[in-house]
Order: C-alpha cells, then sequence, then structure tokens
C-alpha cells in the first residue's frame, strides 16, 4: 500500500495532537480524601524539621572535634567513604557526605585549620 503525502500529513498531525493532548501533570490521579493531603502536607514538615535538627546535631559533633584537633576534614571524609558497610546504609552514607561537601561546611574546617591540611600543623603552632 502506497501512502500519499497528504495521508502521511495527516497522519503525523493526528499523532501529534495525541502527543499534546496527553496530560502531563504529575497529579494524575485526586487526592483519596480531603484530609490525606493535609496529613502528608504536615507530615513531610515535621519530618522535615526532624532532618534539619539531625543534620545540625552532626555538624555541631563535626566541628566540636574538629575544634579539639582531634580529627580534620580528611579524617570525616575517609570515615565516610571506607569502613565496615553495616555500620550504615548507603544512601545514609551519601546524605553524611552530601552535608559534608557543602561550601559552608568545608569554610568552617578551613577556619579551624587556618588552611593548612594536616592536624599536627595547627597543633604544632599551638604549642
Amino acid at each position: 500500500m502506497k501512502m500519499t503525502e497528504s495521508k502521511l500529513k495527516d497522519l503525523v498531525r493526528e499523532i501529534i495532537e495525541e502527543e499534546l493532548s496527553e496530560d502531563w501533570r504529575t497529579e494524575k490521579e485526586k487526592w483519596s480524601s480531603p484530609e490525606a493531603r493535609q496529613i502528608m502536607d504536615d507530615s513531610l514538615r515535621m519530618w522535615s524539621k526532624d532532618l534539619k535538627q539531625v543534620k545540625f546535631r552532626v555538624i555541631k559533633d563535626w566541628m566540636t572535634a574538629a575544634k579539639a584537633g582531634v580529627l580534620d576534614f580528611f579524617d570525616i571524609e575517609k570515615g565516610l567513604s571506607t569502613g565496615d558497610a553495616s555500620r550504615a546504609h548507603p544512601k545514609e552514607v551519601e546524605l553524611l557526605h552530601d552535608l559534608l561537601l557543602r561550601d559552608k561546611i568545608i569554610d568552617r574546617f578551613r577556619s579551624y585549620f587556618g588552611g593548612k591540611k594536616a592536624m599536627n600543623n595547627r597543633l604544632s603552632k599551638k604549642r
């Protein structure tokens, strides 16, 4: 069966119209109840607040140890990237590693160590 140019154009137009008329919104299904949306919104706010508090505690622990001269950025980096895999889920370790690599955290480590990479350099100036 031979297709003419006009039939081909009509076929292409039909396919394009079908694609364009499709609903591409992410919210295709309605909420199961009016309360369901409110419950999810409130829960997400609460979970977000909890995660922020945990991140703050982690950073505080790291900075306290860094100020005391016990560990530096590279110790934390090595601790997160090596060691026993059963300590934490890989995604949790990835979350902590991303937290460590944020610019503000790296800058705080630099300010505590004066731009030096080794803890010994920092401690020798102290004495």
